[in-house]
């Protein structure tokens, strides 16, 4: 009897092992073929999401130009099945955007929302309105401008994550057009731009940030 008491004691009295939680996957995640581009140069974009949804892709080039990456045009399926990589595609089955600014700070991104969008105020025809969609924006500072424009598209809400590219002068860089030029593109390449991550947005430009982590190469 006091040798099993004695057991009981031992085993309650046993520190309890901390509960450790396991690698949970963004809702979006969107990485671009390089973080450095010359005018020109042909850019690929891919986009994993956690679950199904609808996917949105806006790219602000630096010159402040807005322009849809997906769905190609208004009336496009823009449905995206979760846990698979899907490359963005321009129209013809090409790479999703030809850098086209000679300079400046581009920004991509990527939206997921479980509703369907109202694209209604940005079409003309049967295509996308781009003076209604530059009209909307404020090149000083992109992110908020491209996340206005998905305010008046998407249900209340969303998630999104961004990322940003450079566009470098090849004169001054006369080697670099041989490393990267258009056909190079690295899987593995995650641009580092700090603790920035996907985000979840409520309409009416209202939102909070989350998933702190840090890109960098061999994070996808």
């Amino acid at each position: 009897m006091l040798l099993a008491l004695t057991l009981t004691l031992a085993v309650s009295a046993a520190p309890t092992p901390p509960i450790t939680a396991g690698p949970t996957d963004p809702p979006i995640r969107l990485r671009l073929s390089d973080d450095e581009f010359m005018l020109g140069q042909r850019a690929k974009v891919r986009v994993r999401t956690e679950h199904d949804g609808y996917l949105l892709v806006l790219r602000m080039d630096g010159e402040g130009r807005v322009r849809v990456l997906f769905p190609v045009d208004p009336d496009d399926s823009a449905t995206i099945k979760g846990g698979k990589d899907y490359e963005v595609k321009s129209r013809g089955d090409r790479d999703a955007f030809v850098v086209d600014e000679s300079t400046g700070v581009g920004t991509v991104l990527a939206v997921l929302s479980s509703d369907p969008f109202d694209f209604s105020a940005y079409i003309r025809g049967r295509h996308w309105d781009y003076r209604a969609l530059d009209d909307s924006t404020d090149s000083d500072n992109a992110e908020a401008s491209l996340l206005d424009i998905v305010d008046r598209m998407a249900p209340a809400r969303y998630e999104y994550d961004v990322v940003k590219y450079t566009v470098i002068d090849s004169r001054n860089y006369p080697t670099h057009a041989r490393y990267y030029g258009p056909s190079y593109y690295d899987p593995w390449y995650r641009p580092f731009y700090g603790f920035w991550g996907p985000r979840v947005r409520f309409g009416f430009g209202v939102g909070f940030g989350g998933y702190p982590y840090r890109r960098h190469r061999f994070w996808w």
